[in-house]
């Protein structure tokens, strides 16, 4: 197990809407996060109507949106709660999903 004298969290954050994308980047760096990853990924309607013709229907009834983006990172738990607070500033609209969760142990570097 890992000691570290900072506990550390794995934020993630969905970003829906792709206007609002530099915003929430700008937010992950004001919070003092470098080392994040992001990943592009496919909306579930968007999966159904393509691949899924059998589920077009059942597609047609969700939301309309080709994908997200999701932010993942590392960080000591004090970054974390400083970067809720500041998504929390993010209109209501535009505000993407986000979590915090605590890490017992981890391997890597501690950033």
């Amino acid at each position: 197990m890992a000691e570290h004298a900072h506990p550390m969290q794995l934020v993630f954050v969905l970003v829906p809407h792709s206007h609002s994308f530099d915003a929430v980047m700008n937010t992950v760096l004001d919070a003092g996060i470098s080392d994040a990853t992001v990943v592009e990924a496919r909306s579930l309607a968007s999966i159904m109507q393509q691949d899924m013709p059998i589920f077009a229907g059942l597609a047609a009834l969700l939301p309309q949106s080709s994908g997200s983006r999701a932010i993942f990172a590392l960080c000591r738990a004090d970054r974390a709660s400083l970067l809720m607070g500041y998504l929390r500033e993010i209109p209501k609209d535009d505000r993407p999903l986000a979590a915090a969760f605590p890490v017992e142990s981890f391997l890597g570097s501690d950033s």
